[in-house]
């Protein structure tokens, strides 16, 4: 009998998402670092909290990365504004200890994770057909999205490098 890894189970779960899963995993991510870093600074943990800041801002470089600037160029522009003001919070947070600027990251990451939260469920509710992962559409009237990832995703297991989504 075989055990599986824990980061195999995540690798699976990656590897067969939907466009707007991975979209609100990438989101999740972002969140929990951004919110363990606060928990980190409240336990006098500097380095802690730098290293989880440093997570948060790769995953929003990831966000911003995958961007098809060609799908809808004005759409990308104010979803590219709305994650390059988190990006900047997070990094400014993290040079200047700010709590606020942190808080104001985490407030607007909430709200991306709860839209992502509803787009899967109604696409979920909606079954396969036009909206499976094999068809990246989005919400706003099936077409290719702008803010699905364009890239695959893939996984560096080796210590130190590649992405988690694991906490």
């Amino acid at each position: 009998m075989s055990v599986s890894s824990p980061g195999s189970y995540i690798e699976t779960e990656v590897m067969t998402a939907s466009p707007q899963k991975l979209q609100l995993m990438l989101i999740d991510a972002a969140l929990r670092f951004a919110k363990r870093a606060k928990t980190h600074w409240k336990a006098d943990e500097e380095e802690e909290a730098c290293e989880v800041l440093i997570k948060a801002q790769r995953v929003m470089g990831e966000l911003l990365g995958g961007l098809n600037r060609e799908a809808s160029p004005q759409l990308v522009g104010k979803i590219a504004s709305v994650y390059v003001f988190v990006f900047r919070s997070l990094m400014e947070s993290s040079l200047e200890h700010d709590v606020e600027k942190l808080d104001g990251a985490i407030k607007v990451l909430e709200v991306e994770q709860e839209t992502w939260r509803q787009v899967c469920k109604k696409l979920a509710e909606e079954g396969p057909g036009e909206n499976d992962a094999a068809t990246p559409v989005t919400p706003l009237g099936g077409i290719s999205s702008p803010i699905m990832p364009t890239q695959k995703v893939s996984f560096d297991t080796s210590v130190g490098g590649g992405y988690s989504f694991e906490a």
